[in-house]
């Protein structure tokens, strides 16, 4: 396949690792330029067996240019989707759904709150009421989100470990700790009753042919933070020339079928 990365998004070690595997390798590849409130990108290949390594915006321009297989962007990668698959294996199981334009009650001094549609339209964290409205009004303005923008707001839990997961064809391919406590960590060894229950719960429901999966230690054992894009998640620790291979032993055989089959 030919990859399409862009440029400034991801942690400068990331992208290093991700340009040094390509290279390495001598698989094909651009930088491209995404620029806010411009709905083209600049790019030289003609080539359409394209995989996107970028931001959500570029991830939904691949679909106009007709790569495939893209980003793999799909309705599967909302919360509301994949709840009713995971259910109480979620972490933040308990939360209530609003438009971002609710004035929901607030029950608790601090609440977790974050996106449904995996849309990084802002940051998942735990806010105070005060700061939550100056956010929300902020993300309303600036045009980052919409009145009906979809929302959860739950509960903070405590967690003691944060591990992200790289799925290929239903099997996990890398993986990393990200964080520990309340410390960044990134760690591509990663304690196996994690990978047992992250292919677990893989084998319940996948949002794509490849995903990403956030699982997180808790005071009542590992639980599922949030999925994503592969295309649209950062590297930590993971193994790149496994991801590569595993996209390129999967997409090569799915886009050779589609144009031969």
């Amino acid at each position: 396949m030919y990859y399409i990365i862009q440029e400034n998004l991801f942690r400068e070690e990331g992208h290093d690792k991700l340009i040094s595997c390509l290279e390495r390798f001598q698989f094909t590849y651009e930088l491209v330029k995404v620029i806010p409130f411009i709905e083209d990108v600049v790019f030289l290949t003609d080539r359409k067996d394209v995989f996107v390594f970028g931001s959500l915006k570029l991830a939904r321009l691949s679909k106009k240019y007709g790569w495939n297989p893209g980003a793999l962007v799909t309705d599967n990668h909302n919360y509301e989707v994949y709840a009713k698959y995971y259910k109480s294996e979620l972490l933040n199981y308990d939360s209530r759904i609003y438009e971002i334009q609710d004035d929901f009650e607030w029950e608790y001094e601090q609440q977790f709150i974050r996106p449904c549609l995996d849309s990084k339209v802002f940051t998942g964290k735990v806010f105070e009421q005060k700061d939550w409205e100056t956010a929300k009004n902020n993300l309303l303005i600036n045009g980052h989100a919409t009145p009906e923008t979809r929302i959860q707001v739950a509960r903070p839990k405590k967690i003691t470990q944060e591990v992200r997961f790289w799925i290929v064809g239903g099997n996990i391919i890398t993986y990393s700790t990200y964080r520990r406590g309340s410390f960044l960590f990134y760690n591509g060894n990663v304690d196996p009753d994690a990978i047992e229950y992250a292919q677990k719960m893989i084998d319940i429901f996948q949002l794509a042919r490849t995903f990403v999966i956030d699982i997180a230690l808790t005071e009542n054992g590992w639980k599922i933070i949030e999925c994503g894009s592969t295309s649209c998640a950062g590297f930590y620790d993971a193994d790149m020339q496994k991801l590569i291979f595993a996209l390129e032993n999967s997409f090569n055989k799915f886009i050779t079928c589609i144009s031969g089959c």
